[in-house]
C-alpha cells in the first residue's frame, strides 16, 4: 500500500479553513437569504394589504366607476389592481380586459377574501406566466381588491442584497485566509525547528539545542525530546562502555572469534582470530581454511553445533573449529589453535612408551641375572660375584632413569620460586658434586668462573649444570678435559661446558635436546646415561627466560652454551 503524500501544517491549516470557511459561509447565507426573502415578501404583502385595503374603501365612493378609478390610479404603480365581484367574476382590471378573464371564485386568496378574511398567495400567473405575489382584502361593498406583483419585481432587491452578502464573505474568508496563514506560519516555524531538532537526535547529535516557544505544549514536547536525547546518550554511553569491555574480554581470549550475520557477512572478529587466520575478509566465502564455510553451513541448515579439527598453514597447525548457530541464521564461530596440545601429547605419551621402554631393559636384565644367580649358586659358585654386579649395574641404571624422570616430573609439574643466584657458586658446588664421577672416567674438570648474579632457582640451576657436566664426562676419554666458564656479557650470563668428547654429528645436532635421544645409543647405555639430561637441561633454561645451543663435530668435541638473562 503505498504511502500517503506529506503536506505541510500551514497548507493542511489552510486547507481546512478553507473548506470550513466554504461550507459555514454557504450554509449562513443559504439560511440568511432565506430570511431576508422571506422578511421582504412579507413587508410586500402588508404593503400589498395596505394598498389593497385603501383602493377597497375608495371603491365605496365609486359604486359604479369601478373602471374610472383604477385608470386614475398613478402610471408609477407597480401592482396590478384586480376588483373581482362577490360571484368570483371579474369587474375590473388594470392589465387585462375582465371580459376575457375566467372566475376567480376558486382562487385561494380570493376565496379567502370573500370569507371575509385577508388572502395571500404566490403561483404563476395564467395570464401572465410568471410567478406572481397574490393579496386579496374584501370591499365593504361584499367585492374583493386584489393586488399583485411579479416574482422577480419582488425578489429584485434580494439579488441585491445577496450580492452584497456574497461580498461581505469573500472578504470575511480572504481576512480568516490570511488570519489562519499568519497563526499557521508561526505555528509552524517552531514545530519545524523542533522537528530539525528531533532529527539531528536521531542522527546521532545528541547534543543539538531543542529550541523553545510561545506555546506550551511545543515547550512541552521539546522537554520530552531534550528528554529523550539525554536518556539515549546515557543509555549509548552505557552499551558504548559495554561494547568496549566485550571487546577487551574477547580480544583478550586465545581462541579466535567470528560472528557471521544471516547474509553471511562478517559482523566480529576478535584479535586471535586474526593472529591465527590472518586479515579479516567482508563475508564468509573469502573465509580460509574452507572448511569453515563448509561447517557453517551445515551447522545452520542442521540447526545443532558443528565441530571438527583442521589443519592449516605452513608449518602446519592444528585448529579446533566449533560452529554454533542461532536461531536467526547467525553464527559463531570459535577457532582454537591446538597444535602446542596435539604435541604435548605426543610427547606425553611419546615419553610415556621410551620410559617404558628405558626401564624395560634393566628389569630385564636385572630379572636375567637373578635367576642365572639362582643357577650359579648351586653350580657355579665362584660366578655369583659377577652376576651380583650385573644385578648391581642394572639396579643403579634404573635409579638414575627413575632420577631423571622424577625430575624432569617435578621440574614441570611446578613453578620454582625465583630469587637472586650467584651463578658462580652455583657452578662451583655443581663441579664439586660430580668430580668423584670425573675421576670414576679419567677425566679433568677446569673451571673458569667470573661473578655474576641471575634471577632464578639455584636448585634447577645447579641441576641443569650438573647435567651439562654430567654428559660432557660420559662421553670424554680418559684423560680427557671437560672446561666449564661463566662470563657475564651485556644483559646475559653465558655458561660453556667444552669437552673433548668424540662429538655429535649434525644430523644429530638438532636432536639432542629431545628426550631418550642419544647420538651413540651404544656409549651411553655403556656409560649408564639415560636420554633425558639434556632435555632437563633445556626445561630449566628456557623456564628461565633463556636460550641453549650446542656446536659439535665429530672427534672434535662438543661445546654446550647457556644463555641467562641477568638479574
Amino acid at each position: 500500500m503505498p504511502a500517503p503524500r506529506s503536506q505541510s501544517l500551514a497548507s493542511r491549516l489552510l486547507i481546512t479553513y478553507a473548506v470550513a470557511v466554504i461550507v459555514v459561509l454557504g450554509v449562513l447565507g443559504f439560511f440568511v437569504e432565506r430570511f431576508a426573502r422571506e422578511a421582504f415578501l412579507s413587508t410586500v404583502e402588508n404593503g400589498l394589504e395596505q394598498q389593497a385595503r385603501i383602493l377597497a374603501e375608495t371603491l365605496v365612493g365609486f359604486p359604479g366607476e369601478t373602471d374610472r378609478l383604477i385608470e386614475s390610479l398613478d402610471p408609477g404603480f407597480e401592482a396590478r389592481v384586480t376588483v373581482i365581484g362577490s360571484d368570483g367574476s371579474v369587474a375590473a382590471d388594470s392589465h387585462a380586459d375582465p371580459g376575457t378573464m375566467e372566475n376567480h371564485a376558486s382562487r385561494p386568496e380570493v376565496a379567502a377574501a370573500l370569507a371575509g378574511e385577508v388572502g395571500v398567495d404566490r403561483r404563476v400567473s395564467v395570464s401572465t406566466g410568471f410567478a406572481q405575489t397574490y393579496v386579496a382584502v374584501p370591499a365593504p361593498d361584499g367585492r374583493v381588491v386584489r393586488l399583485s406583483l411579479p416574482e422577480n419585481t419582488v425578489t429584485a432587491p434580494i439579488g441585491d442584497f445577496r450580492l452584497r452578502l456574497l461580498r461581505v464573505v469573500a472578504v470575511v474568508a480572504v481576512v480568516g485566509v490570511v488570519a489562519v496563514a499568519v497563526v499557521a506560519r508561526r505555528l509552524a516555524q517552531p514545530l519545524g525547528r523542533l522537528s530539525e531538532a528531533a532529527s539531528a537526535v536521531a542522527a546521532g547529535d545528541l547534543d543539538a539545542e531543542v529550541p523553545r516557544s510561545s506555546i506550551e505544549e511545543l515547550d512541552g514536547l521539546g522537554r520530552s525530546v531534550y528528554a529523550m536525547a539525554t536518556e539515549l546518550g546515557s543509555r549509548l554511553d552505557d552499551m558504548e562502555g559495554e561494547r568496549r569491555t566485550l571487546g577487551v574480554v574477547l580480544d583478550a581470549l586465545p581462541q579466535g572469534t567470528l560472528l557471521i550475520d544471516s547474509d553471511d557477512r562478517i559482523l566480529y572478529a576478535n584479535r586471535s582470530f586474526l593472529d591465527m587466520l590472518g586479515a579479516v575478509p567482508v563475508m564468509l566465502d573469502q573465509v580460509v581454511p574452507f572448511r569453515i564455510q563448509e561447517m557453517v553451513r551445515r551447522a545452520r541448515e542442521a540447526a545443532e553445533v558443528a565441530d571438527a579439527d583442521v589443519e592449516h598453514g605452513k608449518p602446519t597447525r592444528v585448529l579446533r573449529i566449533i560452529v554454533s548457530p542461532f536461531e536467526d541464521d547467525r553464527a559463531l564461530v570459535v577457532v582454537s589453535d591446538v597444535t602446542e596440545r596435539r604435541r604435548v601429547d605426543d610427547v606425553r605419551r611419546d615419553f610415556v612408551t621410551n620410559a617404558s621402554h628405558e626401564l624395560k631393559t634393566p628389569v630385564a636384565s636385572m630379572l636375567a641375572s637373578a635367576e642365572t644367580l639362582q643357577l650359579a649358586v648351586e653350580r657355579a659358585p665362584d660366578r655369583v660375584p659377577q652376576f651380583a654386579e650385573q644385578i648391581e649395574t642394572a639396579a643403579r641404571s634404573m635409579a638414575r632413569l627413575i632420577g631423571d624422570l622424577l625430575d624432569l616430573s617435578r621440574l614441570e609439574g611446578r613453578t620454582p620460586e625465583y630469587g637472586d643466584v650467584e651463578l658462580e657458586e652455583v657452578a662451583r658446588q655443581a663441579v664439586e658434586r660430580t668430580t668423584p664421577f670425573a675421576q670414576e672416567h679419567g677425566v679433568t674438570i677446569v673451571v673458569e668462573a667470573d661473578p655474576v648474579t641471575v634471577t632464578g632457582s639455584a636448585s634447577d640451576l645447579g641441576l641443569a649444570i650438573r647435567n651439562l657436566l654430567d654428559n660432557a664426562i660420559r662421553y670424554s676419554d680418559a684423560g680427557g678435559v671437560v672446561t666449564l666458564r661463566l662470563q657475564p656479557t651485556d644483559g646475559e650470563a653465558v655458561v660453556t661446558v667444552t669437552d673433548s668428547g668424540s662429538g655429535i654429528s649434525q644430523r644429530d645436532l638438532g636432536r639432542v635436546f629431545e628426550r631418550f635421544y642419544r647420538a651413540d645409543v651404544g656409549r651411553s647405555r655403556e656409560t649408564g646415561g639415560t636420554g633425558l639430561g639434556l632435555s632437563i637441561v633445556r626445561h630449566v633454561v628456557e623456564s628461565h627466560g633463556g636460550e641453549v645451543s650446542v656446536e659439535s663435530e665429530l672427534g672434535a668435541g662438543s661445546i654446550f652454551t647457556m644463555r641467562l638473562p641477568r638479574g
